[in-house]
């Protein structure tokens, strides 16, 4: 949100239309035109777009204020499966690659809900519908605002995310000119980037 709002008044005459997907549904509308391009988790498996990396994310776990996990300076995943867990619905990249992880960990989840967003999953935490693992970055103003609280995963991969374009598409100008607005705003709040 701060990178549009800076990019809204540096450019008012450039209308900004924004949709928010998982990362499978961000590559379906790339490359079927759908929007000029995205941003989803990197690994892509779809020949038709090009990626490029743009940063590291780190993941942490959210649960309610005063949660028995919020007494740990920082976790591992067994500790986490200890309790109900909001995911992401299946289909997407985040949970095939969580759900990867607990497999080669010999770990299994207790799965409270599937959801279908990260801002309906924060919600549902803050009201003691159970714990999930989500971007650090989407979580930090409900922490800052103290509505749920947020605890390290030591054993968590990186998880990267990139740019999504299609082969044999071009962007216009205005769209650009964000894409230069965004990277310039990545290197200065992700200073440690990919090759």
């Amino acid at each position: 949100p701060p990178v549009v709002k800076a990019f809204r008044e540096a450019y008012p005459g450039i209308d900004l239309r924004l949709t928010d997907r998982m990362s499978a549904e961000v590559v379906r509308l790339v490359f079927e035109g759908g929007v000029d391009f995205g941003l989803a988790t990197l690994p892509v498996a779809e020949s038709r777009v090009t990626t490029e990396f743009l940063f590291v994310r780190d993941d942490v776990v959210i649960c309610p204020m005063g949660h028995p996990l919020t007494l740990l300076g920082q976790i591992s995943l067994h500790q986490v499966i200890a309790y109900p867990m909001l995911m992401l619905e299946q289909g997407s990249t985040s949970r095939a690659l969580l759900d990867r992880v607990l497999h080669q960990a010999g770990l299994t989840a207790q799965v409270a809900m599937e959801l279908g967003s990260i801002e309906v999953m924060k919600r549902f935490v803050e009201i003691g519908l159970g714990v999930a693992l989500v971007p650090e970055v989407a979580v930090r103003e409900e922490v800052l605002a103290k509505r749920i609280a947020a605890v390290r995963v030591v054993d968590l991969p990186v998880r990267e995310v990139g740019l999504v374009q299609r082969r044999s598409g071009h962007l216009s100008r205005a769209a650009e000119v964000f894409l230069e607005f965004l990277k310039a705003h990545l290197v200065t709040h992700f200073p440690v980037q990919g090759d």
